[in-house]
């Protein structure tokens, strides 16, 4: 029984120490560390019906990654799955449908492997 509250005293202080970090994300199942990589969206403002050309640098060569897009008072969208090239670039487009409110839209890259990026756009009323 001693045995058992020693065992239990040192994951939790190893869990409670920043310093043991990855001990704490294996333990709690977190997930990978995150890099921060950037987002380019042209053109920044436009209408329904604009293609907005999204251009995502700093992932990992070959890491899986989808654009997501948090579109006022409505539910997120999220793109396909794409693929980081040997830069760790990735580059696809978004274009608001008709009925898309207009407003500000924020426009996230994210990585399986841990690599963020956030921009955003203006899409005006048509």
């Amino acid at each position: 029984m001693r045995g058992r509250a020693v065992i239990v005293i040192v994951v939790l202080a190893m869990l409670a120490t920043p310093a043991c970090s990855r001990i704490s994300r294996h333990f709690s199942g977190g997930g990978a560390p995150t890099r921060k990589g950037t987002l380019t969206v042209k053109p920044a403002s436009g209408g329904v019906g604009t293609a907005f050309s999204l251009n995502a640098a700093g992932f990992l060569p070959g890491e899986p990654m989808t654009f997501e897009v948090d579109i006022p008072s409505r539910p997120r969208f999220r793109g396909p799955s794409h693929t980081a090239d040997p830069a760790g670039a990735v580059s696809s487009t978004y274009t608001p449908q008709n009925g898309d409110p207009p407003g500000t839209y924020v426009v996230k890259a994210v990585g399986s492997r841990g690599t963020r990026a956030q921009s955003q756009i203006v899409v005006s009323a048509s």
